[in-house]
């Protein structure tokens, strides 16, 4: 199946440099989740906070359908 990946501020070092707008189209397995986008851009434990497919809310263990775009947001820091 093929997706589309788009990260956001920190991670987007993790793109590969075939990504255009910044976002990449990869091509995964068909029981593929968003934990393999991770393994497969080799994003570090601990540097993904919110993951969303489709705009919705997901997990690592989410299960992806063809054609889906995935974002993937680090932790956000900062404050007075």
């Amino acid at each position: 199946m093929t997706v589309s990946v788009k990260l956001f501020a920190t991670l987007r070092k993790y793109l590969p440099e075939d990504a255009v707008n910044k976002t990449a189209t990869i091509e995964l397995g068909d029981q593929a989740t968003a934990g393999d986008i991770i393994s497969q851009l080799a994003i570090p434990d601990g540097h993904i906070h919110l993951i969303l497919i489709d705009g919705k809310h997901s997990a690592e263990d989410t299960p992806l359908t063809d054609g889906a775009v995935v974002s993937f947001f680090p932790p956000i820091a900062g404050g007075a």
